[in-house]
């Protein structure tokens, strides 16, 4: 066993949800990792006990937010802005990216709605929205060439399809973006704390923290490319959106209402955060960085392969993309009654969900073969 391995099944006893379950609904809902919990107990803890020599130490948690974030990522800090969930960081790009009527925006049926709905709202101010087939195997990038032309805004793709377990080709559907001057918004939500993030030919980067993060719904992040900050007005804007107010302090400046945007991401943050959740997020990212993002990967791919192996020698056919590069944490298979198998499943304390007629399982690096076998066992 190398030490990455054995670091890994460490960690797998700091998470009291492996003492019962064989939980692999991480493409659902992730538990918290160890540094969330323990922040959040001490964070409750000081609310107790509420002083204004308090407020220096939460912008202190919200920085080191930020940094943590943009640390998994490989991001600069200053990319990161913090929002509560993945549809509010993608309506925020929808309404502030300059989008006119007659323009289109590309996006693609069988996505999560949370990265739809923002787009078609569009539609009232004349916007167009086009819509690639999701065939099996995913979104490839001869689908987005094909559905461009000269009036295409937008391109909004999710990096993992949460029902079939997808990656897309994000680079080269970035280089298409950046080579016709496109707007490139990714929801990562199904892939950050899962796999290995490169932003190159991302715009703008979207994920809540409640799955692969392992953190606590209520928290997220978007990522805007650093050039595009300074253009980027959003629709939406607060007193902490506001150059003056972003760092608290000169709270004398309050009511002075100098219009000012901040020069960072932060300019997308209208007011006060969720200081419980946020900061969850923070120390999950940092955690997660510190164990390694390709580490994580290959383990997370090593036991999607285990499980695969053991399904199709059973017979049962794979959703989920066999492409190398192509697969992430999900395993999606296909059986006559996916609703009901999962409850069955769920009886016997293993978890996963059912998404679109067919069983889904989300793997982190914390499961091992145990985990995929007791599934495996109860089919």
């Amino acid at each position: 066993m190398n030490d990455t391995l054995a670091r890994f099944r460490e960690e797998r006893g700091k998470f009291p949800v492996t003492r019962r379950y064989a939980y692999l609904n991480h493409a659902g809902r992730g538990p918290l990792s160890p540094p969330a919990h323990a922040v959040m107990g001490r964070i409750t803890d000081e609310m107790l006990y509420v002083h204004p020599d308090q407020l220096p130490g939460m912008i202190e948690d919200f920085r080191r937010t930020r940094s943590s974030i943009a640390e998994l990522i490989g991001a600069p800090a200053t990319s990161i802005g913090l929002v509560p969930n993945t549809s509010s960081g993608i309506a925020m790009a929808a309404g502030s990216l300059p989008i006119q009527s007659g323009d289109n925006v590309i996006c693609a049926r069988g996505e999560f709605p949370a990265n739809v709905y923002p787009w078609l709202n569009l539609t009232r101010r004349g916007v167009e929205v086009r819509f690639l087939e999701n065939r099996p195997g995913g979104i490839t990038v001869d689908q987005v060439r094909e559905a461009m032309d000269s009036r295409t805004r937008v391109v909004a793709l999710s990096w993992v399809g949460f029902s079939d377990g997808a990656r897309i080709d994000a680079a080269a559907v970035g280089a298409l973006c950046a080579e016709r001057g496109i707007f490139f918004v990714v929801d990562a939500i199904q892939g950050v704390g899962a796999l290995r993030v490169d932003l190159e030919g991302m715009d703008v980067l979207v994920s809540g923290g409640g799955k692969w993060t392992l953190a606590p719904q209520g928290s997220g992040f978007v990522y805007i490319r650093p050039s595009l900050v300074e253009n980027l007005h959003p629709d939406r804007v607060g007193w902490l959106s506001m150059a003056s107010m972003a760092e608290l302090d000169d709270l004398n400046a309050l009511t002075e209402y100098r219009f000012e945007l901040v020069g960072d991401a932060r300019r997308v943050e209208t007011g006060s955060n969720d200081l419980l959740t946020q900061t969850a997020l923070g120390e999950s990212c940092r955690y997660l960085a510190e164990l390694g993002p390709a580490a994580v990967e290959e383990r997370i791919i090593a036991l999607a392969d285990y499980l695969i192996e053991g399904l199709r020698s059973r017979g049962y056919p794979i959703v989920t993309p066999l492409v190398e590069g192509r697969r992430s944490g999900i395993v999606c298979f296909g059986v006559e009654d996916a609703v009901g198998l999962v409850e069955r499943l769920i009886e016997r304390d293993v978890i996963v969900s059912a998404r679109e007629g067919n069983v889904r399982a989300g793997i982190h690096f914390y499961n091992d073969e145990d985990d995929v076998d007791r599934l495996l066992a109860e089919l």
